[in-house]
C-alpha cells in the first residue's frame, strides 16, 4: 500500500500535517539534459511557529542547484552552497536566534532532505529548487524520456536517519482536513538538434505547442520545428510520476553540446552517442543472473523478470559458456550450489525449471550478502558479467558499492568484473542501480512501474556483457594537455622534512671534540610520559588551478553497442572546439577514431542557478571522487598518506561544490533571513537518554524532551528533529512508496500545558536492530514525562518483528529434481528435445523454449509458426539433405524478423535470431552448400501464415 505524505509537525503528541497548497514545476531539456525548477507551498496554520522538515526524491544522475526560501511577503532568500558542517551550525545558530532559515542535505545520492526552521504562525512559505538531470532512453533509440519522480520507494534495512513515531493516517492521505487538494503545474520548453518528431505524454493530458519560447532574444535565427512547449494544469493528487516522450530524428547519433558559462571563464560540453558496431562475442566467461524475490517484486514484475530470463538463457553464447542463477531477498540461493556450472542442454532446461519455480518469497533485500555470495563462488579463469534484476533498494548504498569495487579490482585483465543493473519500478533507487553499474563497469536501465515487460532492455544488457571490452577510451576536446604536474601540498610542509643534506668539511678545519654523554640525565623528561599537549591540527589542504580540462567520467571504463554513452567536460576559458574526438582500441588492435561536431545551446538557464551542462559536468566530478576515480594521488607531495588523500578529495568535493553550486556529500545549501525577531530567543535546555522498554538487544525508543521557559504568549519555536516518512509496503521489501514531491517531517513547540514549562518533542530515533553500537545506544532519546502514551506499533517495527522470524541469513541450493540425471555432450550432432513448455500466450516466450542452447529448433517450432500449406512446401525450397531442424531454425527466424519484428522492439528477440543465424551458418557450411541463411530466409517468408 501506499500513501501520500506531506509536511507535519509534532502537536499534544500527535503528528498535525501542513496543506500543500501547490507545487509547480518548470523544465527546460537540452537536447538529452533537463533543467528543472520545482515550488513547492506551504501553509502553517498553527497557532504558533513551527520548524518542519521533508525529503524529496531527486534522480541520482541529478544535480541540485539551487535552493530558494519565498517568505510569505515575496522576500526571496538565496541559498548558499557551504560546506556541510558550517552550513549546519550557520542553520542551527539562526533558528536559535529565532530567524527564519532553511537547508539542504544529501541523505544519500538519489534523497535530500529540507528544513524549514521558524515558520510563523499562519503564513505560507516556498520551497524552490532547482536541479539538472540527465535524461533516460525511452523503447527507441531515437526517443528520450523526461521523468518528474512523486515516490520515494520504502528504504529497507537502518536508514541514516531513524524511522517516525506511527501518527494516523487520513484515508490513507496525510493531508489535514481543512487543506486544499495539491494541485500541480508544469511548463516545459524543449531544445533539439534535430527536428521534432513527436511529443507524448502517457502520464497525463498535457498541452503541445510547436515552436521556440518568443521571449528568447534571438527567435528569428532558430530553427522553427526543432522547439516546442508543453504546459499542464491539474488539481489531481500527486499520486503518479509525470512522463514525457520526445523523439527527434537523429537522438542516437553522435552529438556534442557546448554551453558558456554566465559569469565563470569557462565552457561545459556533453557528448553522446549511441555506439553501433559488432565485435565477435567474448570467449570463455561466467553469466551470473542475480534476481531480487523480494515481496515487492510479486504480481507483474516477478512473471516480467520470468519471462525476461527465459528468453535470455537462449541469448547466452554456446561455446565455453558458464552460467549461474542467485535469487536473493532477506536471504539468498542458487541453483547450484557449487557454483556455475557449463552452458548445455541439460543446464538450460534445468535453468528454465528453475525459472519457471520462482516467485516474490525471499521476504527483504539484503543485497550486499547477496552480491558478497556471488563474488565469492566466481570462476577466477576467465570473465564474469553479474546481470541484476531488482525494484528495490538498501540504505547501505555506500556498502554495496564498496562490495563492488571490491570485486572489480580484484579481477585481472583477463578475468574481470562487469557489473549490469536493471531497476524496476519506481521505487527502485537511481543511487544504487546506477552506482552498482557506475562502479562495476557495466550499464544499468530502468523500467517505468506501468513497463510489464523488460526483456529488450535486459537483452541489450546482455548484449553489452557479451562484447569484448574496448580499452584506451580517450576524449581530444580540442586542449593541449599540460605537460608538468600540478602537486598538491599542505601548507607549511618542507618537501624533505626527514632529513637534511650535510657538505663535507674542509680539511682544514680540526676535527670535533668526542662528547660524554650521562645515560641517567634526570634533567631529562621521562620519555614514557603521556605528552598532554594536543596534537596539532592537520595543516589545510592547497589545491592547485582547476585543470585544463576536467572530464567525467575520469576514465571510460567501456563501450557497448547499442548502450548510450554519456561524457562531459569543463574546458577553463570559453574557446570551443569545432569538434571533438572519440579514439580507443579494440581487443584485437584495432583502432578507433570517431569526430563529432560541437554545437552551441541557445536555451536560457533558469535564474540563480548554474547552466544545465556545468551543473551535470561538475555532479558527474564530484561523483568520480567519491567514487575513488581520479588523479589526486599522484599530484600529492606526499602520495602514501592516507589522510592527506582523504582531505585532499574533500576539499576538492568542496571547492567543485560551491563553485558551480551543488548538493554533494561534503557541501549543503543553507538560506537565512537576515531579519532579526522582536524577542530574544528562549533557552533551550537539552536532555540525553537511554533506551527504555522490553529486555535484550531491542528497544523501543521514547521521545526525548526540550523545555524552555516562557515569558507568556505562544511559544518560541523549537530545533526538534526528525524524520521523514515515505509509503510502506507490507511486505518486508524495498518495494511500495510514498508518493509526493516531498514526504516530509516537522517539529513545533506545542502550547505547554497548565503547570509546566511547556515542551516540544525531539524525534525518537525508532528500534535499535541487534547488534546496534553501544554509542548508538547510549545516545537514545529517553523520556521526561512518565504519563506519555503508548506509542502504536509502526509499519517499520512490524517489519523488524518479521525480520526476526524470518529465517538466518545464508546460502542454500535449490537443484531441480532432474539434477541427477546423467547430461548428454553439448557437442552432440543431434539437437535433444526441447524442454517441457510451460504455456505461454506470448509468442516470443513460447519461441524461446523451443529453442535449444546451440541455437537450433525442432519441427516444434509449428506450434508457434503457422504455415500457409504444409512443412512440404518448406522442405521444396531448401537444399537437398537440409535436416529438420535446419528448416524449423530458418522458419523461427523469418516469424522473428517479419510477424514478431513488427510489434516488438528488435533488442529482446535479436539474440534468439542471431544465435540461430548462427547454427544455420555452421549447418550450410558442413553441407557446402553456397546459398546463404539470408537467402533461405527470404524465401520461408512467404510460406508463413
Amino acid at each position: 500500500m501506499s500513501f501520500i505524505c506531506g509536511l507535519y509537525y509534532i502537536h499534544e503528541y500527535r503528528r498535525v500535517s501542513l496543506p500543500l497548497l501547490g507545487v509547480q514545476a518548470e523544465a527546460s531539456i537540452k537536447e538529452l539534459a533537463a533543467q528543472v525548477k520545482l515550488t513547492q507551498t506551504y501553509g502553517n496554520d498553527a497557532t504558533f511557529p513551527i520548524e518542519a522538515k521533508y525529503t524529496f526524491p531527486c534522480p541520482a544522475r541529478a544535480a541540485v542547484t539551487s535552493f530558494v526560501m519565498i517568505k510569505q511577503d515575496g522576500t526571496r532568500i538565496v541559498g548558499s552552497v557551504k560546506e556541510k558542517q558550517e552550513a549546519k551550525e550557520a542553520y542551527d545558530a539562526a533558528v536559535a536566534e529565532g530567524q527564519q532559515a532553511s537547508l539542504m542535505d544529501q541523505q544519500s545520492a538519489d534523497v535530500f532532505e529540507v528544513s524549514v526552521g521558524n515558520i510563523p504562525s499562519k503564513e505560507q512559505v516556498q520551497i524552490e529548487l532547482v536541479y539538472s538531470t540527465e535524461l533516460s532512453e525511452d523503447e527507441d533509440t531515437d526517443s528520450i524520456r523526461f521523468h518528474l519522480p512523486v515516490h520515494i520507494g520504502a528504504r529497507y534495512g537502518d536508514s541514516p536517519k531513524s524511522p517516525p513515531k506511527p501518527f494516523p493516517f487520513h484515508r490513507n492521505v496525510l493531508i489535514a482536513p481543512n487543506s486544499p487538494t495539491p494541485f500541480l503545474t508544469l511548463a516545459m520548453s524543449v531544445e533539439a538538434i534535430a527536428p521534432i518528431a513527436k511529443i507524448g505524454c502517457p502520464s497525463h493530458s498535457v498541452s503541445t505547442e510547436l515552436g521556440p519560447d518568443p521571449t528568447l532574444p534571438n527567435l528569428k535565427e532558430l530553427p522553427f520545428s526543432n522547439y516546442a512547449r508543453v504546459s499542464l494544469s491539474s488539481d489531481s493528487p500527486l499520486d503518479k510520476d509525470f512522463v514525457l516522450t520526445i523523439k527527434s530524428a537523429g537522438l542516437d547519433t553522435p552529438r556534442c553540446v557546448a554551453e558558456l558559462h554566465p559569469s565563470h571563464d569557462t565552457a561545459a560540453l556533453g557528448l553522446t552517442l549511441v555506439p553501433r558496431f559488432k565485435l565477435p562475442d567474448l570467449s570463455r566467461q561466467e553469466f551470473v543472473f542475480m534476481v531480487d524475490r523480494s515481496g515487492s517484486m510479486g504480481g507483474q514484475r516477478i512473471a516480467a523478470a520470468r519471462k525476461a530470463l527465459i528468453i535470455m538463457l537462449r541469448a547466452l553464447p554456446h561455446q565455453d559458456s558458464l552460467f549461474q542463477i542467485l535469487s536473493f531477498g532477506s536471504r539468498a540461493s542458487t541453483l547450484w550450489a557449487d557454483g556455475s556450472r557449463p552452458y548445455n542442454q541439460e543446464t538450460l532446461e534445468e535453468g528454465t525449471r528453475h525459472v519457471d519455480s520462482m516467485n516474490a518469497d525471499y521476504g527483504g533485500t539484503e543485497i550486499r550478502a547477496a552480491l558478497k555470495h556471488c563474488f565469492d563462488a566466481r570462476k577466477k579463469d576467465r570473465p564474469m558479467s553479474v546481470l541484476v534484476l531488482t525494484d528495490g533498494d538498501a540504505w547501505d548504498v555506500d556498502g554495496v558499492l564498496e562490495e563492488v569495487k571490491g570485486a572489480v579490482a580484484a579481477g585481472t585483465k583477463d578475468a574481470y568484473v562487469r557489473v549490469s543493473v536493471l531497476g524496476i519500478g519506481n521505487s527502485a533507487s537511481t543511487a544504487m542501480c546506477e552506482g552498482m553499474a557506475r562502479v562495476g563497469n557495466g550499464t544499468c536501465m530502468m523500467v517505468g512501474e506501468d513497463e510489464t515487460s523488460f526483456t529488450g532492455k535486459i537483452a541489450r544488457m546482455l548484449k553489452a556483457a557479451r562484447t569484448p571490452p574496448i580499452s584506451d577510451i580517450s576524449v581530444d576536446w580540442g586542449r593541449e594537455e599540460k605537460t608538468t604536474k600540478e602537486k598538491s601540498t599542505i601548507a607549511g610542509a618542507a618537501d624533505d622534512d626527514d632529513f637534511e643534506i650535510v657538505e663535507d668539511a674542509p680539511s682544514s678545519e680540526k676535527p670535533v671534540e668526542k662528547k660524554t654523554l650521562n645515560i641517567f640525565d634526570e634533567s631529562v623528561e621521562d620519555s614514557m610520559a603521556v605528552d598532554q599537549k594536543p596534537a596539532p591540527p592537520a595543516p589545510p589542504v592547497v589545491l592547485p588551478d582547476f585543470a585544463e580540462v576536467q572530464q567525467a567520467p575520469f576514465r571510460i571504463q567501456s563501450l557497448f553497442p547499442n548502450i548510450r554513452l554519456n561524457i562531459y567536460a569543463i574546458l577553463q576559458g570559453k574557446t570551443i572546439p569545432k569538434t571533438v574526438t572519440i579514439r580507443g582500441t579494440t581487443a584485437d588492435g584495432a583502432s578507433i577514431e570517431l569526430p563529432v561536431p560541437v554545437t552551441l545551446s541557445h536555451l536560457q538557464n533558469t535564474p540563480d542557478a548554474p547552466p544545465a551542462l556545468h551543473a551535470l559536468a561538475a555532479r558527474k566530478i564530484i561523483q568520480d571522487l567519491e567514487d575513488g576515480k581520479h588523479a589526486l594521488k599522484e599530484s600529492l607531495a606526499k602520495p602514501d598518506d592516507s589522510d592527506l588523500l582523504k582531505r585532499t578529495v574533500k576539499a576538492s568535493i568542496v571547492r567543485l561544490g560551491t563553485t558551480y553550486s551543488i548538493v554533494s556529500t561534503h557541501t549543503s545549501f543553507v538560506a537565512i533571513d537576515e531579519t532579526k525577531p522582536d524577542k530574544p530567543p528562549v533557552q533551550a535546555v537539552y536532555i540525553t537518554g537511554v533506551p527504555v522498554g522490553g529486555g535484550g538487544a531491542r528497544h523501543r525508543l521514547q521521545p526525548a524532551m526540550r523545555f524552555a521557559a516562557h515569558s507568556g504568549g505562544p511559544p518560541r519555536p523549537m530545533v526538534a528533529k526528525r524524520a521523514m516518512v515515505s509509503g510502506m509496503n507490507s511486505a518486508i521489501g524495498g518495494g511500495g512508496g510514498g508518493s509526493f514531491f516531498g514526504a516530509a517531517s516537522a517539529s513545533a513547540a506545542p502550547p505547554p500545558p497548565p503547570g509546566s514549562s511547556g515542551g516540544v518533542l525531539r524525534g525518537g530515533a525508532g528500534p535499535l536492530r541487534k547488534g546496534a553500537p553501544a554509542a548508538q545506544q547510549q545516545s537514545a532519546p529517553m523520556p521526561l514525562m512518565a504519563a506519555a502514551p503508548a506509542p502504536i506499533a509502526s509499519a517499520f517495527d512490524a517489519r523488524e518483528r518479521n525480520r526476526e522470524r524470518a529465517a538466518p541469513m545464508g546460502y542454500s541450493s535449490s537443484p531441480a529434481p532432474q539434477m541427477q540425471m546423467a547430461q548428454r555432450s553439448s557437442a552432440s550432432a543431434q539437437p535433444p528435445p526441447p524442454p517441457a513448455q510451460t504455456p505461454s500466450a506470448d509468442p516470443l516466450e513460447a519461441l524461446a523454449r523451443l529453442q535449444s542452447f546451440n541455437g537450433c529448433f525442432s519441427l516444434q517450432v509449428l506450434t508457434v509458426v503457422k504455415l500457409k500449406s504444409d512443412i512440404q512446401a518448406v522442405r521444396d525450397v531448401f537444399p537437398k539433405g537440409a535436416s529438420d531442424e535446419v528448416l524449423a531454425t530458418v522458419l523461427a527466424m523469418a516469424f522473428l524478423s517479419t510477424k514478431l519484428g513488427k510489434g516488438v522492439e528488435r533488442d529482446s528477440w535479436e539474440g534468439i535470431y542471431e544465435k540461430a543465424q548462427g547454427y544455420v551458418e555452421g549447418e550450410l557450411a558442413k553441407m557446402g552448400v553456397e546459398e546463404g541463411v539470408d537467402a533461405l530466409e527470404s524465401k520461408v517468408v512467404g510460406l508463413l501464415a
